[in-house]
C-alpha cells in the first residue's frame, strides 16, 4: 500500500433481503452491510445502528411471499414517513462518519442524494 487514504462511500439504501448500508472502497463495486457489521468499515454509534436496523426492518416486514409484486407499504403516507426517516438517518450517518466518508441516500425510486456535512 502506498500510504494513500482509501476513499470510502456509504449509501443508505433499501434492498429486499440485503443490508441497508452499501459500502464502496476506492470505487469498487458496493457491498451491502447490516448494522451488525458496518463497524468493520465505518465506526457508528450503537444508537444510530439500531435505528438504521429498525428502519430497514420496517420495509422488510412488508415483503409478501405469496405476491412479491405487492410488497411494500400500502399507504402513501407511511411510505413518505419511511423515506423521510431514511433521509434523517442518512444525515446522522454523515455526521458520525465524518468528512472523509462520502455518504449518499437512495430513497425508493428516487434520485440518489449526496449528504453534505
Amino acid at each position: 500500500m502506498n500510504g494513500r487514504e482509501r476513499t470510502r462511500e456509504v449509501t443508505l439504501m433499501f434492498e429486499w433481503f440485503a443490508g441497508p448500508l452499501w459500502v464502496s472502497v476506492d470505487g469498487d463495486v458496493a457491498d451491502d452491510y447490516g448494522p451488525e457489521d458496518i463497524n468493520e468499515v465505518v465506526q457508528l454509534s450503537d444508537d444510530l445502528l439500531a435505528e438504521i436496523g429498525e428502519w430497514n426492518d420496517r420495509m422488510q416486514r412488508t415483503y409478501n411471499d405469496h405476491a412479491p409484486q405487492d410488497s411494500g407499504m400500502t399507504e402513501p403516507a407511511d411510505e413518505a414517513s419511511w423515506v423521510a426517516d431514511g433521509r434523517r438517518l442518512a444525515h446522522r450517518l454523515k455526521s458520525e462518519a465524518g468528512r472523509d466518508v462520502r455518504v449518499e441516500y437512495a430513497p425508493l425510486g428516487g434520485q440518489v442524494e449526496l449528504i453534505d456535512g
